[in-house]
């Protein structure tokens, strides 16, 4: 399995707290974002890390190079951060995910996550454990709000709809920004992306719009509840307050 995180943005919203430093560097516990987010997809197995890079890139890649010197980690930079999106950044990524596969290798599978999570590190194994090949992170319990990226479900728990627009009455819980993806599926979305980044949408949209074409073709993508692992997604200066809180309180001490 590859692992993609975008790291891209700019973080308007942390500002100042952003100003000087990328937002996934910013420290929650005394611990930066991005080196927690690491630790927890090395220690889940993945091996080869591509990470999509485009405000202060060179903090970060200096930040990288200094904790994690014998991990594969391959830097793939969105020149165009400033005036694109996610789903942009996730294309960046598309000769990173192919990789050996062009030269005759199988296609591997695909975890991806945004690089403002803090979460336990519990959370990627029990994800991965299950049985479903194509899965999206769900927290399904707490407090929900018109600004997350929510999920519709069947009764099967296969998302019907994904993103800000799904409406809240309907949600089964918010997208907290962690997939995993067959190869198959994942070569597919890459094909979707960039569909949608040529024909002009998908310069400014959320990826979450490919992962909904990628739905309407028929493929399953499984919502899984999480609730059980603390994670907060880091938006906001008060965002990053609940995660201190979060790790002061122990929630999950291992996750300090």
């Amino acid at each position: 399995m590859k692992g993609i995180i975008l790291a891209a943005g700019s973080a308007t919203r942390m500002r100042p707290l952003s100003d000087s430093l990328p937002k996934c560097l910013l420290s929650v516990g005394g611990k930066p974002i991005l080196q927690r987010l690491i630790e927890n997809v090395a220690a889940a197995g993945v091996e080869h890390i591509g990470l999509i890079v485009g405000y202060n890139a060179d903090a970060i890649r200096s930040f990288v190079k200094r904790h994690f010197p014998f991990l594969r980690i391959r830097f793939i930079v969105n020149p165009k951060y400033e005036s694109t999106n996610n789903a942009f950044s996730l294309l960046m990524a598309r000769e990173f995910f192919l990789g050996e596969a062009t030269r005759g290798a199988p296609l591997q599978d695909l975890m991806m996550l945004d690089a403002d999570i803090v979460f336990s590190p519990k959370l990627l194994p029990f994800l991965l454990a299950q049985e479903s090949p194509n899965k999206l992170a769900v927290r399904v319990e707490g407090d929900h709000d018109a600004e997350e990226v929510r999920v519709k479900v069947d009764e099967g728990r296969n998302i019907l709809l994904v993103g800000k627009t799904t409406p809240l009455a309907e949600s089964f819980g918010e997208s907290i920004g962690i997939e995993v993806f067959s190869s198959l599926a994942a070569q597919r979305l890459f094909e979707i992306v960039e569909d949608r980044v040529r024909r002009g949408n998908g310069r400014t949209e959320f990826y979450e719009a490919s992962f909904q074409a990628l739905i309407h073709e028929g493929i399953e993508l499984k919502a899984i509840d999480v609730s059980s692992f603390p994670s907060v997604e880091i938006d906001t200066p008060g965002d990053l307050r609940v995660a201190e809180r979060m790790i002061a309180a122990r929630i999950d001490p291992e996750a300090t």
